[in-house]
């Protein structure tokens, strides 16, 4: 891991452009396969599968990170409609990536304040936090090394389990 002297704090909305989901009444809703991520902490914040809506609210996202107006954060590489008071997620500057968004989520799962019912997490509050992240030479996020350092440590985990079960085979 990079010394303390190679991170550097950021707010969210110098790395990330933010959108949010929209209120539909549930029975608008018809099951499909769309997620639809929702306030809970189950099943990557996926509160029920739907087709599409012809509804001005009902919108599309893919390859983000979500957070909840409740603190609970996940990445969907897919297609997925949110619900309100759900915050999409995108890096400015690059495309998210398994390792980068998980690299991410741990950081700003670090970085956000504890949110509840009585202090959520509001798109205009969720913009002015500040994350911590590591930097390049140049002082900027250092992408690199972000998705470089899950990767690496996927395939220690990888390589545990592994030796762990060939021994226990033995």
């Amino acid at each position: 891991m990079k010394s303390k002297e190679y991170w550097k704090v950021f707010r969210v909305d110098e790395i990330f452009d933010l959108f949010t989901g929209a209120s539909i009444s549930q029975d608008k809703f018809s099951a499909g396969k769309i997620p639809r991520v929702t306030a809970t902490d189950l099943n990557n914040g996926i509160g029920l599968f739907t087709n599409r809506l012809e509804n001005k609210n009902y919108r599309i996202f893919d390859n983000f990170i979500s957070v909840s107006f409740l603190g609970s954060i996940f990445y969907h590489s897919y297609e997925a409609s949110l619900d309100m008071k759900i915050h999409g997620l995108k890096v400015k500057e690059r495309e998210l990536n398994p390792n980068l968004a998980h690299f991410l989520i741990t950081c700003l799962k670090s970085s956000l304040p504890q949110a509840s019912y009585g202090n959520q997490l509001s798109s205009k509050d969720l913009l002015t936090k500040s994350i911590l992240l590591p930097i390049n030479e140049k002082g900027t996020p250092d992408w690199t090394f972000m998705e470089n350092y899950v990767q690496i440590k996927s395939n220690q985990i990888k390589s545990n389990i592994l030796t762990s079960f060939l021994n226990n085979m033995k």
